[in-house]
């Protein structure tokens, strides 16, 4: 029996459940428990794991389950574990491709979305929303893949798995987001790390938001009438929310991913210049006498930026989060715990 749940997310369609007892469901339990480890970010994911139904390798369910393509994941990495010995390039990459899947939905887990009705929340899945969203998840899944392999002793029981290439889920939306990044830790001065753990702690709707803050506590502060805040972080947020939205509609499976690569470092760029050019004089303005003609300037190179907003019906995200330092990775589980008859963990 099929089950489909409508979410503000998506529409899921659910297909059998996969049990707990299971070796399918405790691997996936393991990896969520040691992205959760190594991210000291907590999962809303509610232990229930089904089948995909909708077509697509995995789902996150805010605050629910979680689906998984038995086909495209659960079965290749079962075989891998099965027959490391005979398997395949191809087959080590997909065992890779299992657990770089799973991170993903994972990130997605651990995102709080926000009040989509606060001040300066954008849409949610809105192409701004989706492409921030998706490439954040894709940078987590880069960088958290090849350790939680080790941490699992995925890497010791499917020799060459943690060395095979998977490629990206989202190259565009990957390459905009880590452009972007970038472009903030040096703009900023502030380590990447701690760039990508404000935005990431931050609700989903509002992480826009906190790359304005990021900027304007780093580079503005002093500077800026409190009273000129929210439109400020509208002027900042502005380019980053219009270059990544842009590469909404470039974004496919069908695509070449090396040419989706070249777009997201292309628009990513774009976006830090034109953030870069608003910064400059913004500190300009701030900085001259506040007689009444650079007042009026200030205040009009505003108001004309909060008049695009309106025109393209864009809103910008707010609220800001600490920076977090990872948790130790959990311990490293038995080598041959999801073998075929070495018995599922309990």
């Amino acid at each position: 029996m099929r089950t489909v749940i409508v979410t503000r997310v998506a529409t899921i369609a659910l297909g059998p459940e996969i049990l707990p007892g299971t070796r399918e469901y405790e691997w996936v339990r393991y990896v969520v428990e040691a992205v959760v480890g190594r991210t000291g970010r907590p999962s809303s994911w509610n232990r229930r794991l089904y089948e995909d139904r909708t077509g697509v390798l995995a789902a996150a369910v805010p605050n629910g389950p979680m689906s998984v393509s038995r086909a495209e994941i659960l079965n290749p990495v079962m075989r891998a574990y099965d027959a490391p010995a005979t398997l395949s390039h191809d087959g080590r990459r997909r065992a890779r491709l299992g657990v770089a899947v799973i991170v993903h939905e994972t990130d997605h887990h651990q995102a709080e979305l926000g009040d989509d009705s606060a001040p300066d929340a954008i849409q949610e899945l809105s192409p701004e929303d989706e492409a921030l969203s998706e490439g954040l998840a894709e940078v987590k899944a880069t960088s958290l893949t090849g350790l939680i392999m080790q941490d699992i002793q995925m890497d010791q029981a499917i020799p060459g798995s943690i060395g095979a290439f998977s490629g990206s889920l989202y190259p565009g939306f990957q390459a905009g987001v880590d452009g972007v990044l970038t472009g903030l830790h040096r703009i900023t001065g502030l380590p990447r790390d701690d760039v990508l753990s404000a935005i990431e702690q931050t609700p989903r709707l509002q992480r826009y938001n906190t790359m304005a803050d990021l900027v304007i506590a780093t580079r503005l502060a002093g500077l800026m009438p409190p009273a000129h805040m929210a439109q400020v972080r509208k002027s900042l947020s502005r380019p980053l929310r219009q270059e990544l939205a842009g590469l909404h509609k470039y974004e496919s499976p069908y695509r070449d991913p090396l040419a989706l690569d070249g777009l997201g470092r292309e628009f990513s760029a774009r976006a830090i210049r034109n953030l870069e050019r608003t910064l400059g004089t913004l500190e300009q303005q701030y900085r001259q006498p506040a007689d009444g003609l650079e007042t009026a300037h200030l205040r009009q190179f505003l108001d004309n930026g909060s008049q695009s907003d309106r025109g393209a019906g864009a809103a910008a995200g707010g609220g800001a989060a600490a920076s977090g330092t990872a948790a130790a990775a959990p311990p490293a589980w038995r080598v041959d715990r999801f073998r075929s008859g070495g018995g599922a963990a309990r």
